[in-house]
């Protein structure tokens, strides 16, 4: 993302005064896992010009959710490359959200991208415009910054509330189908997902999620791990080596049932030694 792009989210981000439009979103039941992919976009982080964050902070609030995050992808700022990745992702999960390549300059393309993986074109989005003129003194459309208004024709716009102000926000997530577009700039991104995640992505699913620190290495462990993930296929384990005083190894143990996670846990600490178990937490 450009300076120019920076300082245009900056001054789009502050303005209060926006009606919010009606937008019926993806729904899911309890019975149907709800599942995401996430798509950063920008030739910066794939030359490692720009640390890449926005993913993190976007995959911890769709696991408070409930949303399972398959895929994480990042794409240089190409028009073809970003429609063949949308169009995949959005055949395969519940949630399609993506970071990057919206602003005025050359190189986000990011809703060209979008407007060719469904077939759509794109169009001066009216109220987009009118928040460009307001807030620019913009005339001229020929004008660069005309260019973050152009958005495809069948995309809808989501505006959240600031959670301090209880404000609305004037920079708006463009959703089109189940893909949602947010910007790249990990400051105005965090503000947007913050304000809008509950509302767009919340599933009837919770995870829960157990931890347990062990002083023994992988090895003498290992074997139980296997066997008892075997035993319950809808848990997910995890180990992790770590480096504490205290402690050599952290498992997880995690799924979207409480009873079967709990006995998953207890399955497993029933064929390690127990006096390897330094702590246990939720």
């Amino acid at each position: 993302m450009t300076v120019m792009s920076f300082c245009f989210w900056k001054t789009f981000f502050t303005s209060a005064d926006v009606s919010l439009r009606l937008f019926q979103r993806y729904s899911s039941t309890c019975k149907k896992k709800t599942t995401a992919g996430v798509i950063v976009i920008g030739n910066e982080i794939l030359k490692a010009q720009v640390k890449e964050t926005n993913s993190h902070f976007i995959c911890k609030r769709l696991y408070r959710c409930g949303v399972k995050v398959e895929k994480i992808s990042v794409v240089p700022d190409n028009v073809d490359v970003i429609a063949q990745e949308i169009k995949e992702f959005s055949e395969k999960y519940t949630h399609v959200i993506t970071s990057g390549g919206i602003g005025p300059t050359h190189d986000d393309v990011t809703y060209e991208g979008l407007a060719k993986a469904f077939g759509d074109t794109l169009h001066c989005h009216p109220t987009l415009a009118e928040i460009i003129r307001s807030y620019f003194g913009a005339k001229d459309l020929s004008s660069p910054t005309y260019k973050l208004a152009h958005i495809p024709k069948r995309a809808v716009l989501k505006f959240g509330v600031h959670k301090d102000t209880c404000l609305p926000l004037n920079f708006p997530c463009v959703i089109l189908k189940n893909v949602y577009v947010f910007p790249g700039s990990p400051v105005y991104l965090q503000i947007g997902f913050e304000s809008l995640y509950r509302i767009l992505f919340d599933s009837n699913n919770r995870f829960v999620h157990l931890e347990l620190y062990l002083n023994a290495y992988e090895e003498t462990f290992a074997n139980a791990l296997t066997k008892v993930a075997e035993e319950f296929p809808n848990v997910i384990f995890g180990s992790y080596p770590e480096n504490a005083s205290d402690y050599k190894a952290r498992v997880t143990i995690e799924s979207d049932s409480e009873s079967e996670t709990r006995r998953a846990k207890e399955k497993f600490c029933s064929l390690i030694p127990p006096d390897i178990i330094i702590n246990q937490k939720k």
